[in-house]
């Protein structure tokens, strides 16, 4: 059911020797939050988002009616839905806009000949409300390690992720995370971790393996890639027992936490980016936000899912007069972003904060489309108004 929240869902399909892989960082959140949303977690470059496991949904929408979805078994036609459930008939038209070929999250889901259930994931709670869902479960691998490599240069640590990225597309290697950190994240984390050396990056990772062979083999493969990597190897590390794991995976989840802190002690509120553009155009994108941050001269941290081509820019403005100039440089960034094909939120949704993203990315007709789809299956408008497009669309 939608109430349960995914560390007791993991906890229970552990005892099976079974784990939903594309699980969202966050164990305390309910999976039918995470499926509104379509949650994705650290270890997307691997799985992907929470979409590629759901099999089922249970939905009630706002007219009464209870409709039960199994994948595969409702599609459209280009972009017309024509279905039957429960003896009520369903036919209504998709919006128009193309999304961008990139981990997206940015509105309403829509593709031609897509899958109805697809159209409920990510939907923020607008169209109906989730009450149950069936979920794929994967088996639990033999052995997992976590690797935190530290480099000197910022651009060897962005090559060395240039060749993973290449080396998963030649199906060679295929770690389930792949993270970045810039200078300014590790000086942050340098207040808690004394381990950090001097560094301007670092990549951190988590692999997989299906047997101790398997295991011994990844293990030589990764030391050779940092050796190779121009990485300050001897600072490096590589986590095989549950306790260095832990360790190493405490750090990756202490940023955000740190972030939030110093922006309590400013008195501001979080200005940060959720933009993934295509493999192609990251470098571009990547330069774009060091010469804005170098023109804001406000402090911030850039890091995030960087195997999605996906960063988490986070402005740390001391007053309000930087707060509103970062507010104004977030919106070049996205502007920036779907001029490069990629897309102002990759997994956090667009929810009330980020309407003016949106815009960017889809015209007026397009956000209308949305809101007409809506008043399709709440006619009423009682789910969560001013959720992905202004509530001013509902009327009429």
């Amino acid at each position: 059911q939608a109430g349960v929240c995914l560390g007791d869902l993991e906890r229970e399909a552990n005892r099976f020797g079974l784990s939903l892989r594309a699980s969202p960082t966050e164990s305390l959140a309910f999976i039918g939050g995470a499926i509104s949303t379509c949650a994705s977690g650290v270890r997307g470059f691997g799985y992907g988002s929470i979409r590629n496991y759901i099999k089922g949904l249970e939905i009630v929408l706002m007219t009464k009616d209870t409709i039960n979805i199994k994948r595969g078994e409702i599609l459209s036609k280009a972009r017309e839905f024509d279905f039957k459930c429960k003896d009520k008939k369903f036919k209504f038209n998709l919006p128009t806009y193309q999304m961008p070929k990139v981990k997206s999250q940015a509105g309403y889901f829509i593709k031609d000949n897509m899958d109805l259930i697809d159209l409920f994931i990510g939907s923020e709670g607008t169209l109906g409300v989730i009450v149950c869902c069936e979920v794929m479960l994967q088996r639990m691998p033999f052995s997992v390690f976590d690797g935190l490599v530290f480099f000197k240069k910022e651009e060897a640590a962005l090559s060395f992720v240039d060749k993973i990225k290449q080396l998963k597309k030649e199906n060679t290697l295929r770690p389930a995370s792949l993270e970045f950190f810039d200078t300014n994240s590790l000086n942050l984390l340098k207040e808690e971790y004394s381990f950090i050396p001097d560094a301007d990056a670092a990549v951190y990772f988590e692999q997989e393996a299906q047997t101790e062979e398997n295991c011994n083999y990844l293990l030589e493969v990764w030391q050779n890639l940092i050796e190779q990597g121009s990485a300050l190897a001897d600072k490096s590390i590589l986590a095989d027992t549950s306790g260095e794991r832990e360790k190493i995976f405490e750090f990756r989840h202490k940023l955000p936490q740190m972030i939030n802190e110093s922006l309590r002690l400013t008195k501001q509120v979080k200005t940060a980016t959720d933009i993934a553009v295509p493999w192609q155009n990251f470098r571009k994108m990547y330069d774009f936000y060091k010469t804005l941050a170098c023109q804001s001269k406000i402090d911030y941290a850039n890091f995030g899912h960087i195997g999605e081509n996906h960063l988490h820019f986070n402005f740390l403005p001391k007053n309000d007069t930087q707060a509103k100039q970062a507010r104004e440089y977030i919106m070049e960034f996205c502007r920036r972003a779907v001029s490069l094909g990629g897309t102002v939120s990759a997994e956090h949704g667009i929810g009330k904060i980020k309407k003016p993203y949106l815009k960017i990315m889809y015209n007026q007709q397009g956000i209308k489309e949305m809101a007409a789809l809506k008043k399709y299956f709440d006619p009423h408008c009682l789910l969560g108004l001013d959720n992905i497009f202004d509530k001013e669309l509902l009327s009429g």
